[in-house]
């Protein structure tokens, strides 16, 4: 126990004798041990000699933590070797802690203190008798500070007081001594010393103070600048927006704007957007967005537009060459897109990107509309809107010329049904309306939060041409309606009524989404009667269910029942991580932002159709969830590296579609092209450009990795 006291006693005096080499202090120090019940400490002995590890000088300071060295008669200039060990109260030495050096030569024996107020500085030399410590040539100071010409350098004691002309607040700077020794000649140890920065963590001590700060690691304001980036860029550590333009000082630097300057207005990028938009919705200003679409088909205030139109823009083209990777659009029924409930239909898709089909039951005829549109390149940099173009539609529906919401062709005129059971004749009313799919007689009914059922039809499933993910066992076709809810953003209740028993799963289409089976990935937003012939269907205006993408106060939807098929769920249930089907792509998930998103679907069929059939691919998927989820979180909170991930997950996409949805047929023929590209690739790499010319050619131009 003695043995490991003597030991701590060393280590620790080690640690504190560090501080002598300080040049304005000529005290040695050292951190107390700690007696033990076996080693009682009584006093320090300080060791020296001009040898290193040899010190025939011993000093018993008693049972102090310190001893000044000027007590010591010290020959100028001549190193010295330093050590302390502990004793006991039973005059047992402890062993000796690692030698610091030591020079005994004029120096300042005190940090210079700087009073910004009246403009001085303090000096304290270890001795009154310096010689050229009271001329001002003697001190340069950098950056330039310069001595009041009025008044003379002031001696008290030990201290030579400077008075200078202006001190600059929050600056540090170094003062360099020359020409300055003892009475003997002696020359000052040090000759450049860093004033304002007492603790040497390169943030100014007045603005420390002015601030309440100390630590320059931590973020007082929790803007993303530590304070000792606050210091070096000028900003208030205590307001995340210095310059009150209302973008963050963290952001502003990170994308060459000045923080203390009110630029919000402007366009750094030069891509017609300001400075505080690219804030708000996420984008940097180091990215130039793409050029404004212009939109083309339907033409500006074109009338007799159907009521399934497509809407066309010209070509996508970014000044940096970013690559398009999703496209905004939006039909309202004012001009300018400011009213919530004006907006029909809002999309955000990745393919098509330039043209899209607009779904039946968002438009009405004989309205006039107006649409407008905005690109996305591949580090998430958004164009300014189009201008809106509007279009009038045609004066009627003529699949509908009673107007009474269902298609002509498709209205049940038997007046026997009862798909209700409730023992009176169907009437179509505007909350009960009748349709009917080949010899099926289906009833849609307003359950809750639905104003009417606006219109109603059945749609054959072979009419969608996406096969991605499309059910087999559609036999009772899909059912397209829009309804009205009381409130926008309202969740509706609506019942379904069959002539006949239908399936016990329930799909739906979106242009966002592709095929989905809304049974399995909302479950509790449908509910199926003991007899199959009723189905109570839950739907989100703005949300799940709901084909226009905002809320509006109208639900859109083409859905309906059917077969159960592995082509949209997988029979395969990892119970084990907690996934239905359902999830569990958690960074496929988060990089397209919905789990059913219609590349998330393929990923997940991938999964359930082949890895969860074989043990090792069992086992990735377990660690692909217990690690996954973590990074999924970091992917989703920022949108420029959700599309770098998007685009980085397409090989293994175009990879799972081939192997999921296209026949063997079709997979032979793929492998084939793909094979050929790469032999054909590989001769003409050898015959016009040789191995050695290639290696030339990639150090010539290969990337200099340090440089980023």
């Amino acid at each position: 126990m003695i043995k490991n006291s003597f030991r701590s006693a060393g280590f620790i005096s080690l640690f504190i004798l560090l501080f002598v080499s300080i040049p304005y202090a000529s005290v040695l120090r050292w951190n107390a041990v700690e007696s033990t019940e076996t080693f009682v400490v009584k006093g320090y002995k300080v060791h020296y000699g001009t040898v290193y590890g040899q010190y025939p000088n011993e000093i018993d300071v008693g049972n102090v933590t310190f001893y000044d060295l000027d007590l010591i008669n010290l020959i100028p200039t001549q190193k010295y070797y330093f050590s302390v060990s502990a004793y006991s109260v039973t005059d047992m030495d402890g062993s000796l802690s690692n030698p610091i050096p030591y020079t005994d030569c004029p120096n300042i024996v005190e940090y210079p203190l700087v009073d910004h107020a009246n403009d001085i500085i303090d000096v304290t030399y270890n001795e009154g008798s310096m010689v050229g410590a009271n001329i001002k040539n003697n001190y340069l100071f950098s950056p330039t500070i310069l001595f009041d010409g009025n008044l003379d350098i002031h001696q008290s004691g030990q201290t030579f007081r400077l008075f200078m002309n202006d001190i600059p607040k929050y600056v540090i700077f170094k003062m360099e001594v020359r020409n300055v020794t003892d009475s003997k000649g002696n020359p000052l140890i040090s000759d450049s010393i860093t004033l304002n920065d007492a603790d040497r963590d390169k943030m100014a001590d007045d603005w420390e103070a002015d601030y309440g700060i100390s630590l320059a690691f931590l973020d007082s304001d929790s803007d993303g600048l530590y304070n000792g980036q606050e210091y070096k860029e000028g900003t208030n550590p205590l307001n995340s927006d210095s310059d009150d333009d209302g973008m963050d000082d963290e952001w502003e630097v990170r994308n060459s704007l000045d923080p203390l300057v009110d630029d919000s207005g402007g366009d750094i990028d030069l891509d017609g957007i300001s400075n505080l938009v690219e804030y708000n919705e996420g984008t940097g200003v180091s990215n130039r967005s793409p050029d404004t679409p212009q939109p083309v088909l339907p033409a500006n205030f074109s009338v007799g537009v159907e009521l399934t139109p497509q809407l066309r823009v010209a070509e996508y083209y970014d000044y940096e060459g970013d690559a398009h990777v999703k496209t905004q659009w939006q039909i309202s029924s004012e001009e300018t897109f400011t009213i919530p409930e004006s907006i029909l239909f809002e999309l955000e898709i990745y393919e098509p990107l330039t043209h899209l089909d607009i779904p039946e039951f968002i438009l009405d005829p004989n309205r006039t509309y107006y649409w407008r549109v905005r690109f996305f390149d591949a580090f998430n940099g958004r164009s300014l809107w189009s201008d809106p173009f509007s279009f009038s539609t045609t004066l009627e529906d003529h699949e509908d010329s009673d107007g009474n919401g269902v298609p002509d062709n498709l209205q049940i005129t038997d007046g026997l049904l009862d798909l209700n059971a409730d023992g009176n004749v169907d009437v179509s009313s505007s909350t009960y309306k009748l349709v009917s799919y080949d010899s099926l007689s289906i009833g849609l009914e307003a359950i809750d939060n639905v104003t009417s059922i606006v219109s109603l039809k059945t749609i054959n499933p072979d009419d969608i041409l996406d096969s991605v993910g499309k059910p087999a066992n559609l036999i009772h076709g899909l059912i397209q309606f829009k309804i009205e809810v009381d409130n926008p953003g309202d969740t509706a209740d609506i019942r379904f009524y069959f002539s006949e028993q239908v399936g016990e799963s329930w799909y739906k289409y979106d242009l966002i989404n592709g095929w989905s089976e809304y049974s399995n990935d909302y479950p509790g937003y449908v509910e199926f009667s003991s007899d199959g012939k009723s189905v109570l269907l839950r739907l989100v205006d703005g949300g799940p269910g709901d084909g226009d993408g905002v809320a509006n106060g109208f639900i859109v939807d083409p859905s309906g029942p059917g077969g159960i098929t592995a082509a949209v769920s997988g029979s395969s249930n990892p119970s084990s991580s907690g996934d239905t089907g359902g999830g569990g792509c958690f960074i496929a998930t988060a990089a397209f932002g919905s789990p059913v998103e219609k590349h998330v679907r393929m990923l997940k069929d991938f999964r359930d159709d082949y890895l969860l059939k074989y043990k090792v691919g069992r086992m990735f998927v377990n660690v692909y969830y217990k690690y996954s989820p973590p990074i999924a979180n970091i992917i989703a909170e920022r949108d420029n590296l959700r599309v770098l991930v998007r685009i980085g997950l397409i090989p293994l996409i175009t990879f799972c579609y081939v192997l999921i949805y296209m026949s063997l047929v079709q997979q032979i023929a793929v492998a084939f092209l793909l094979t050929s590209g790469l032999v054909l690739t590989w001769h003409v790499r050898r015959k016009y450009l040789p191995f050695k010319n290639g290696l030339r050619w990639f150090n010539d131009y290969r990337f200099d990795w340090f440089s980023f």
